[in-house]
């Protein structure tokens, strides 16, 4: 139904001249949500004049595709928490200057290409102590949004690059060494399985000296990916230094993860590696596990899956040793 538009009392006019004055997109509507003040600054965000919207309660137009409350709407329904709640959940709070006004922050698709708002609601009273509107502000908050967000990626790509190997992809080892700490405390408190995986290329150094660095690092990335292709979703995999690599079993013992680590080796073994002059190059691995014992030294469980890495190399290289 359409709504009568009345026409503004010399009081109103008084007041519009005053909302006119100010650079701040404001409206105010009355007891019955009819708006009463639409001021310059509102007219010229909206795209929407004082003529076509006093009067009228289409206060919802510049910034919903369909007829639902504003916040100045609400304050005139007596604006209670709940109420609040269901139309700006998590994105409102009460003001801290104005009396049983709310402030809030949204995003509006239907503001031009879209903006950021922030506004703020607060009820008019008269000299009588009683509610006759609602006014509300709104500051466009775009730029800063867009700010925030650019910090937070900037933020999110700088924890990723001081966790991530850059060659390999994998989790570097100062990323390991945080992970094993949550891991193993996390074994303590709830007496779950860990294992960890050392595994250490065989003969890499010759390989680098015989090849090249630009060779060697082929084989770090296509050994990363092996990694990669073979454990869960819930396996950490990390490299340790070099051509060192660790892998952390969550929620199995090392005997299980073994089976993981014997197909890993293998498919490593089984890859050619071809040099600029067309030779093949073929790769090993030898490899340790230890399984967590509660309440042990993390440095220990290490340590452990580092010795029977070696006893690996010591046994002929290319092979797995699983700690005691």
């Amino acid at each position: 139904m359409a709504h009568q538009k009345k026409n503004p009392q010399p009081n109103q006019l008084e007041t519009s001249n005053v909302l006119d004055s100010i650079a701040i997109p404001t409206f105010a509507i009355n007891t019955e949500h009819e708006i009463t003040h639409w001021n310059r600054a509102i007219e010229k965000a909206s795209g929407l004049s004082a003529v076509e919207m006093i009067g009228t309660k289409n206060q919802w137009k510049p910034f919903y595709p369909n007829p639902r409350p504003t916040m100045s709407d609400l304050i005139v329904e007596g604006a209670r928490d709940e109420s609040v709640e269901r139309f700006y959940t998590n994105k409102y709070h009460k003001s801290s200057v104005l009396d049983n006004a709310y402030e809030a922050e949204d995003f509006f698709p239907a503001m031009g290409s879209g903006e950021w708002l922030s506004f703020t609601a607060a009820p008019i009273i008269d000299d009588n102590n009683n509610m006759i509107g609602a006014v509300e502000t709104l500051f466009v908050i775009s730029d800063r949004k867009h700010a925030e967000q650019k910090l937070i990626d900037s933020q999110q790509k700088y924890r990723e690059l001081s966790t991530i190997d850059d060659l390999t992809k994998l989790f570097n080892a100062r990323h390991f060494f945080e992970q094993v700490s949550g891991e193993t405390d996390r074994c303590n408190r709830y007496s779950q399985s860990l294992s960890l995986c050392l595994f250490d290329l065989d003969n890499f150094k010759i390989v680098n000296d015989t090849y090249g660095h630009q060779f060697g690092n082929t084989v770090l990335e296509e050994f990363a990916k092996i990694i990669k292709k073979n454990i869960r979703h819930v396996d950490m995999a990390f490299r340790y230094g070099g051509e060192e690599f660790v892998v952390l079993f969550p929620f199995v013992i090392a005997h299980h993860a073994a089976i993981v680590v014997e197909k890993i080796c293998l498919q490593l073994a089984q890859a050619d590696f071809t040099t600029d002059d067309g030779e093949k190059v073929k790769i090993t691995t030898s490899a340790g596990l230890s399984t967590y014992i509660i309440k042990e030294d993390k440095e220990e469980f290490i340590k452990r899956a580092d010795k029977a890495m070696y006893q690996s190399k010591d046994g002929g290289k290319n092979k797995i040793t699983i700690a005691n």
